[in-house]
């Protein structure tokens, strides 16, 4: 809003715009918006009063813009007692014209047609049609004097030509085309408030001459076939009606708006807050108001946050307050060096009350961008490298000789497979952290005790590094953590940070999450608690009966969570713990929603879970080698993969390679993994809930790809 005094009406517009820029608008502020209806309530505004009756509509849909022109165009007529005169485009067809639709061929009653001049058919076709399907360069224009336009084209903006201008018909010139239409040769437009004062020679104060041009326009036809047309037309659009898009930046004394089909709350945002006054605003019909209710997401929420930090960057720089090192050429560098200074906590004064971050709803932008260098592209380069590579991906037959295409030398005849085959062994360790060295995992920091993070993590670490991309794809969007998690795990490999700065990373964010759960210092922290928070519920996959009698899927309501703690009565293995929470022994089976059957037994899922987790603490459970998943084609076998023992307030945990092997990791001995030499096949799953006198606390599961 854009106002010189304010009454109290202003200031509820201006509570409900304030509002709903987050989407957060109360039920005072829908009331307030609702007497803004038209109606027949003579305390309400009503598009029968002079001020309104003339005002350009503000509606979502370019479609109806065009309609509310057409009808506005013939009620200025009546209401002036004036004729309506129409002036035609002078259209022919493209070069090479063709219909277009997604790149395919489509019939139309136009399609016969190749280029050059059209039939008058042909022609009345195109008249027909409103601006919306030709690119807003209008086929017809019925105009009169004093009628209100819009400029469509940045003619000449010294002139105040521009894109957007409004304006009201002052006269024209116009000549006869090809098919004895009126065709405009020159429009002259009275600017209305142009920025500057215009004053051509010959012409009153602010009246510009508006030219006919020349532009190759895509019509879409009624049955959605595209042609291509050169059409020539003055650049202007009748101004009953025009767009969110369009009305951004105006300030309007007069501001009618229709916000039936506005996507969003922004949309709504842009319409109502072209008003200068509550009094000067008139809504069309009614609204929806769940679009301006219910808060904003999660990452808008982030961004205006965002927003707020680098105004207060901004202003503080403008008054030399701001410290030196808070400086950087990217916004989430500066965002980071700021909160360095401020505190993560910080909340600059000015910043609203719908998106101020607290403790229990912490603002953690996302800091952890590489900075990229600029160089130079080489296309040739590029495109020499995509060759290479796409040449890499194949596997020559034994005894064939491939042709070297980027060299004229021969390929030596003694060459065979297995330098190929060396060659790409040697890439496949390179891309696989687990296959070359000893294994290592996290070093536990003596200042703020990370014995928890560091056993569980190592296990993760362990499971990702057996394939990178796979695990990566599987794992993201978990939670934000294990986005951090596999972050840090990338970055390490790629000897850009190390584990200990990625762990530190995810632990801060914990921190920051919940001080009590995730404290820092000597304090310790619940493994159990660290890996329900790590793994979450979202991804959680669902489950479903197959019906016997008819075959459909039917919904059990349940999901296959990818974290359980199992309780149990008596010693039982993980693997019979699965089976019997999945078979489904509720009270009430499940009902067929296609043949009303009744079913039970094994629950399926179309994606089982590729890890798993028990929180088996203070529990008999002994710890299988493998678990069996139900799924809809195959079943997925689950291979144990680590366990974290407790003991004494501190967290190790045990390793089981690909090969089968078990490595013991204690991060305050040694970041490296020590080999126990048995293999898990000869550990009875009974001994695995103890090791060396340690409580099992995790068993975590995967699948091997």
């Amino acid at each position: 809003m854009r106002q010189n005094v304010q009454s109290d009406a202003d200031a509820k517009l201006r509570t409900a715009l304030e509002n709903m820029r987050y989407k957060a608008c109360t039920e005072e502020d829908i009331a307030f918006l609702t007497s803004r209806i038209v109606s027949n309530d003579p305390k309400g505004p009503s598009l029968k009063d002079s001020k309104f009756r003339d005002v350009s509509i503000i509606t979502a849909w370019n479609s109806q813009k065009d309609q509310i022109n057409e009808l506005g165009a013939q009620r200025f007529a009546d209401d002036h007692g004036v004729e309506l005169v129409s002036f035609y485009s002078e259209d022919k067809w493209a070069d090479g014209n063709k219909n277009l639709n997604n790149g395919r061929l489509k019939k139309s009653k136009l399609s016969a047609h190749h280029q050059g001049s059209l039939s008058l058919e042909d022609q009345q076709v195109l008249w027909s049609l409103l601006p919306h399907t030709s690119d807003h360069f209008a086929a017809q224009l019925k105009l009169c004097v004093g009628m209100p336009v819009i400029i469509r084209n940045n003619d000449a903006t010294e002139l105040c030509i521009t894109k957007g201008q409004e304006g009201i018909v002052a006269g024209w010139q116009f000549s006869m085309g090809s098919k004895g239409q009126q065709v405009l040769e020159t429009l002259f437009v009275k600017l209305v408030n142009p920025p500057n004062d215009v004053q051509i020679e010959g012409l009153p104060p602010n009246v510009v001459p508006i030219a006919k041009t020349t532009r190759t326009v895509s019509v879409c036809l009624q049955d959605d076939s595209i042609v291509q047309v050169v059409r020539e037309q003055v650049n202007i659009l009748l101004n009953f009606g025009m767009t969110d898009y369009t009305a951004q930046g105006k300030t309007r004394p007069y501001n009618v708006v229709d916000l039936q089909h506005c996507n969003n709350h922004q949309s709504y945002y842009t319409c109502l807050s072209r008003s200068a006054s509550a009094e000067g605003t008139a809504i069309m019909q009614s609204f929806d108001r769940r679009k301006i209710t219910g808060g904003a997401s999660g990452w808008l929420r982030q961004e205006y946050r965002a927003l707020e930090l680098l105004d207060e960057i901004t202003l503080l720089r403008y008054n030399n307050e701001l410290p030196g090192f808070v400086d950087g050429h990217r916004r989430n560098t500066l965002i980071d060096l700021y909160q360095q200074w401020k505190g993560n906590l910080h909340v600059p004064s000015r910043v609203s009350h719908h998106i101020k971050w607290t403790t229990n709803d912490p603002f953690h932008p996302d800091n952890n961008v590489d900075h990229l260098e600029w160089k130079i592209f080489d296309r040739k380069g590029f495109y020499e490298e995509k060759r290479k590579e796409e040449h890499s991906k194949f596997v020559p037959a034994k005894g064939s000789k491939p042709i070297e295409t980027g060299s004229l030398s021969k390929r030596k005849a003694d060459t065979d497979l297995k330098d190929n085959y060396t060659i790409k062994k040697t890439k496949i360790e390179q891309e696989n952290p687990s296959s070359s060295g000893a294994m290592t995992g996290f070093k536990w920091d003596s200042v703020d005790y990370s014995c928890a993070y560091d056993s569980l993590f190592t296990i993760l670490l362990n499971i990702w590094s057996s394939n990178p991309h796979r695990w990566n794809k599987h794992l993201k969007n978990f939670t934000v953590y294990f986005d951090l998690l596999l972050k840090g795990f990338q970055r390490s490999f790629q000897n850009v940070a190390s584990l200990e700065e990625g762990r530190d990373a995810v632990r801060s964010r914990l921190n920051s999450y919940n001080v009590a759960k995730f404290p820092m210092g000597p304090t310790g922290t619940s493994v159990s608690e660290l890996a329900h928070t790590m793994i979450g519920s979202d991804q959680d996959p669902v489950s479903w009966i197959r019906c016997v009698p008819c075959g459909a899927k039917v919904p059990t309501g349940r999901r296959f969570a990818h974290i359980y703690c199992p309780v149990v009565d008596h010693s039982i293995s993980t693997a019979e713990w699965v089976a019997a929470k999945w078979a489904n022994s509720e009270v009430h089976p499940c009902q067929c929603t296609q043949c009303d059957s009744f079913v039970s037994g094994q629950w399926q899922s179309d994606t089982p879970p590729k890890i798993l987790i028990f929180d088996v603490a203070n529990q008999e459970v002994s710890i299988s080698h493998m678990i069996y998943l139900r799924g809809n084609k195959l079943n997925t076998k689950l291979h144990l993969k680590g366990i974290v023992y407790y003991k004494a307030n501190h967290f190790t945990s045990i390793v089981v390679t690909a090969e089968g092997h078990i490595k013991f990791h204690d991060g305050m001995l040694s970041a490296n993994l020590q080999d126990k030499g048995n293999p898990l096949r000869a550990v009875p799953p009974s001994d695995l809930s103890h090791w060396d006198g340690a409580q099992a606390c995790l068993a975590v599961y995967a699948r091997s790809f």
